[in-house]
């Protein structure tokens, strides 16, 4: 019997974990229009899309000049959203803090450390 509640205990325990961090991609899940004034003309802006299959984030990058990019190693932990992107070539990596609908860190580059700004995009908003 005391068995059974010690597994039982880590059962609820992994589910409940489990859980949490699926709710979480579900936060960033979505598109978020970002700005890295810092980075070469053409890629300053754009927006991240981010989805979520099977527990897993993956997404793309889209530049505002329509040139878009496969996203690799995206992950979620607590509010900290790590992801790569190749870049002509060059991979590229961004660590943010996502809060609400903002999204605050750094990319880094060859050309050094850039800071990114990025706002969720309502889905109203996508419409329009």
């Amino acid at each position: 019997m005391r068995r059974f509640l010690i597994v039982f205990g880590l059962l609820l325990i992994a589910g409940t974990f489990f859980n949490v961090n699926a709710q979480s991609l579900k936060t960033v899940v979505g598109e978020w229009k970002y700005s890295v004034p810092q980075a070469p003309y053409g890629y300053e802006k754009g927006v991240i899309s981010l989805t979520e299959k099977d527990k897993a984030l993956s997404g793309d990058l889209i530049f505002d000049s329509g040139y878009k990019v496969k996203l690799s190693s995206v992950s979620l932990k607590a509010d900290t959203l790590r992801l790569g992107v190749y870049v002509e070539s060059e991979y590229v990596t961004v660590v943010s803090k996502v809060k609400g609908n903002k999204m605050d860190g750094t990319v880094d580059s060859s050309q050094g450390k850039m800071t990114l700004k990025a706002d969720k995009i309502a889905p109203d908003e996508k419409k329009k």
